[in-house]
């Protein structure tokens, strides 16, 4: 069924002469799990995916929340270079020192090389998810670059607000776009 469903997509796979690798797999009996992970593998390789570990780290924030105890934690995914506690960081419009970093089982780490998602702390604030995020060499630099973000943020998000005049009132209250809210104010 999903190999007719790729193929009205100009898709096929190699079982019907097409160039994409299939392999049917069973998470609940763990059936082509092994062979699966042999075809990603094999693909990766005739792809040549390669990351430079020696680079400044570069990846994707993946979720970020308020912690109590610890304060914004960001799960992050490096794409490439490598992730070191005390880089300096920028995701969005938020910075900060890699104060702690963590793996998914919660245990602690000194470094993340490409394709290793980790949990960080450090950042003044909670990026959104889907941010780019980019190592710098100074703190002042990854500062001035969320300055200038935040910034760009709160401009854009002022031109965005209509004002609305007497004339538009008048003609919404005409149209019936407007409840009637009966109040008493007090004021001195």
């Amino acid at each position: 069924n999903i190999k007719t469903q790729l193929s009205s997509m100009n898709l096929l796979v190699e079982d019907w002469g097409g160039n994409i690798q299939s392999q049917e797999i069973s998470a609940k009996t763990g059936q082509g799990i092994d062979e699966l992970l042999e075809k990603v593998l094999l693909e990766a390789e005739v792809l040549e995916l390669k990351a430079n570990p020696d680079k400044n780290a570069v990846g994707t924030v993946v979720e970020a929340q308020l912690d109590k105890g610890r304060g914004y934690v960001s799960t992050i995914l490096v794409q490439a270079g490598t992730l070191k506690i005390g880089d300096y960081l920028l995701a969005g419009k938020h910075s900060g020192k890699v104060r702690a970093m963590f793996d998914e089982r919660g245990n602690k780490v000194q470094v993340a090389g490409p394709s290793t998602p980790v949990s960080i702390l450090g950042l003044d604030g909670a990026p959104q998810a889907g941010d780019k995020f980019n190592v710098f060499e100074d703190e002042r630099e990854a500062k001035q670059i969320a300055a200038k973000r935040s910034q760009l943020q709160r401009e854009q998000s002022v031109r965005t607000q209509k004002t609305l005049t007497l004339d538009e009132i008048g003609r919404r209250i005409a149209l019936g776009d407007f409840k009637e809210l009966n109040i008493i104010l007090k004021g001195d």
